[in-house]
């Protein structure tokens, strides 16, 4: 838990402009790691003019976006190399694919509702895919519920999962606002709470979990 909170003060310093030097003399913790906990932090052009007086600051800086360029290239070079290897991916590759997700995130207790939840934006676009195309569902029929903090922008985040669902404000239920704040948060999060994406099917909820058994049961007996 610890950890998680250095990482959160250590993208909040360098959100302030706070140099590389800085943010590790005070945290006290490896190049490598804070390299890693930083490396999606943008600074302002204002933020590194004043870094770059600092000729020490400055050298450091150029390590850390050389480092994060080649984490970039070898992260390209894996997604190339995946890429050929999967090849083309069929509707059953997905159906699978979204079976497993929902095996991890999706809703079991409910027997009438299917209901996969996550924080990272890319899931919950991978979740809409799958609904709708994968299962058929009309995305007229979907709603969506978000789990915000009460330190958030509201309306900036409802916005933001709207534009990510590709859905509208009629889809939406009212959000669930938690009275914590997110600088309480003790995981790694995307930064906008949490998305559900949910379809009333007694039907479907029944032929996702069969199959997901099936899948189970298989991988047992084999």
């Amino acid at each position: 838990m610890a950890r998680f909170a250095e990482r959160r003060e250590a993208i909040k310093l360098r959100k302030q402009g706070k140099t590389y030097t800085y943010i590790r003399g005070l945290l006290g913790v490896g190049k490598s790691t804070l390299s890693y906990w930083i490396k999606d932090v943008e600074l302002t052009l204002r933020q590194r003019e004043k870094i770059n007086k600092d000729a020490k600051a400055k050298q450091i800086e150029a390590y850390i976006k050389t480092t994060k360029e080649r984490r970039k290239r070898l992260i390209q070079n894996y997604y190339n190399a995946a890429q050929q290897e999967l090849g083309s991916l069929s509707t059953r590759d997905f159906l699978m694919a979204g079976l497993f997700l929902y095996l991890g995130e999706g809703s079991k207790s409910d027997y009438s509702q299917v209901c996969i939840s996550n924080s990272d934006p890319s899931i919950i676009r991978f979740a809409i895919f799958w609904f709708t195309k994968i299962l058929g569902v009309n995305k007229n029929d979907i709603r969506v519920a978000v789990h915000l903090y009460k330190d958030m922008d509201i309306e900036q985040e409802l916005k933001f999962w709207r534009q990510v669902t590709g859905t509208t404000k009629k889809h939406f239920w009212k959000p669930y606002i938690k009275k914590t704040s997110s600088q309480k948060i003790n995981h790694p999060t995307f930064g906008h709470g949490t998305c559900k994406i949910y379809y009333g099917s007694a039907k479907l909820k029944n032929e996702i979990m069969a199959k997901i058994r099936v899948i189970l049961d298989r991988s047992i007996k084999t």
